[in-house]
């Protein structure tokens, strides 16, 4: 692993918070309240939209935090409305910000043990490679899906935001 994940994670986390505004402006346009959306599921057993936004930010900072040889961060926050999960997903990218510059160089030695492995682990390597990237962009996916399917008016740009064309 190298910076580039982390900064690519804060990208997509930009685009994700962009994401989440415009729900805010199509609630407002609509009349209905915004944190409407938290219950939201595609189907009866698939997590709220609240918990897919939260878990796209825990898989960053576990990412990120378990390849730089760091604690993860527990943020501790329990959002309840539009507005505290906005700040959640600012704060992990607040923290994914100040790991620019961690050493990455020692990343496949890491060490995560996730609270739902029943105390099993996972080295670096299988972090970031085999759960913190698919597990980020599967629950990004899920935001963009539910915000879409709500009629927020979305597309591909929203979703990979400005690249790098030369």
């Amino acid at each position: 692993m190298n910076r580039d994940i982390a900064a690519q994670f804060i990208k997509m986390l930009t685009n994700l918070d962009h994401c989440l505004a415009k729900a805010a402006e199509h609630a407002e346009a609509k009349k209905f309240n915004v944190d409407n959306f938290f219950g939201d599921r595609l189907i009866v057993d698939m997590l709220p939209f609240s918990k897919q936004v939260l878990i796209c930010c825990d898989a960053a900072r576990a990412g990120v935090a378990t390849a730089s040889h760091s604690d993860v961060p527990v943020l501790g926050d329990d959002p309840k409305t539009m507005a505290d999960l906005r700040a959640h997903v600012e704060k992990t990218i607040a923290y994914l910000q100040s790991k620019l510059d961690a050493d990455f160089s020692r990343f496949e030695s890491g060490r995560y043990a996730p609270h739902w492995a029943g105390g099993k682990a996972m080295d670096g390597h299988t972090c970031v490679h085999e759960y913190a990237i698919p597990n980020f962009y599967f629950h990004l996916t899920m935001v963009y899906a539910l915000l879409r399917r709500a009629g927020v008016d979305l597309g591909k740009r929203d979703y990979l935001g400005a690249l790098n064309m030369q």
